[in-house]
C-alpha cells in the first residue's frame, strides 16, 4: 500500500472535520472568545455583572464553555488525533502552512 500523501491526508481531514463540523465548533467557540474581547473602556461583562464581579463571572463561564466543548468534542477530537497523529507537524515541516510568528 502506497504511503498516503500529505494532500490525501488533508482531504481525508477535512471528509472527516467538514464544512458543517467546523462551523458547530466554531459556534460554540465564539462565547468564549467573547468574553475576552474587552478592552480599556468595554467590558461587556463588568458592564453587567460589576467590576468586583467580573474576574469570577468570567473564569466561572469559561470553564463551563470549557467543560461543556469537551463533552461536545473530545471524541472526535482523539479520533483525529489517532487517525491524523501529528499531521499538523508534516504541514508545519513542508510549509504547507504559515505559522503564526514566523
Amino acid at each position: 500500500m502506497a504511503k498516503k500523501t500529505i494532500e490525501d491526508e488533508i482531504n481525508e481531514f477535512l471528509t472527516y472535520w467538514d464544512i458543517e463540523q467546523i462551523s458547530e465548533f466554531f459556534r460554540h467557540v465564539e462565547p468564549l472568545i467573547q468574553l475576552y474581547e474587552i478592552s480599556e473602556t468595554d467590558d461587556w461583562v463588568a458592564d453587567q455583572v460589576g467590576e468586583e464581579n467580573s474576574r469570577n463571572v468570567r473564569l466561572i463561564r469559561t470553564v463551563y464553555l470549557m467543560s461543556r466543548m469537551c463533552d461536545l468534542f473530545a471524541g472526535r477530537f482523539a479520533n483525529i488525533n489517532c487517525h491524523f497523529k501529528n499531521l499538523w507537524k508534516r504541514l508545519e515541516k513542508e510549509n504547507n502552512v504559515i505559522v503564526e510568528g514566523n
